[in-house]
């Protein structure tokens, strides 16, 4: 009878390292922002006080499962001690879902494939100047893009780093005559 247990526990105990090898080689979602790919910076819209302008950074799920974006957001570099005229806000959407209230719509991404994010930025002049006068001397602005991702593991996030030059932005405003 003793043996019997013993050959039982023992199938069982192999059983569970069957299923859990197995699971470990279905591997996981692995999301990459691919920031060498992003597009130059667009204008939307200028009024005299603000400039509206987008850029498109394509994303992958390059790992073997499908995953999901739960959340995007961007943080803007450029603090008040560096450059006190430009007031620089963005927000993070899909392409093609555009959203006006900061939310960022959580999206499958299946195993191989990839979209498109469209990140959008606001800047205002400050201080009594136009937009061209704010953006006339405007520093290269570095943005750290955060994605909040999960596949069958834990969630994880993933930060990229960009770079708006001052040339790109400085091209998106009109000239004064």
């Amino acid at each position: 009878m003793l043996c019997i247990l013993e050959a039982l526990v023992a199938l069982v105990i192999l059983g569970v390292l069957v299923v859990y090898f197995y699971i470990k080689m279905q591997g996981d979602a692995q999301m990459q922002l691919e920031v060498g790919k992003r597009t130059p910076a667009v204008r939307v819209s200028e009024n005299g006080k603000r400039l509206d302008f987008e850029v498109e950074l394509p994303y992958r799920n390059i790992g073997k499962q499908e995953g999901t974006i739960i959340d995007a957001y961007m943080r803007i570099y450029l603090p008040q001690e560096q450059y006190d005229d430009v007031l620089l806000r963005g927000k993070v959407n899909l392409k093609g879902v555009k959203r006006e209230d900061d939310y960022f719509e959580a999206v499958l991404v299946p195993s191989g494939t990839g979209k498109t994010l469209l990140l959008r930025f606001e800047a205002y002049a400050k201080n009594g100047k136009t937009i061209a006068e704010a953006m006339k001397d405007i520093p290269d602005v570095d943005v750290a893009l955060y994605a909040d991702c999960r596949g069958r593991g834990p969630l994880f996030t993933i930060k990229e780093f960009l770079t708006l030059t001052a040339e790109e932005m400085r091209a998106l405003v009109k000239k004064e005559a």
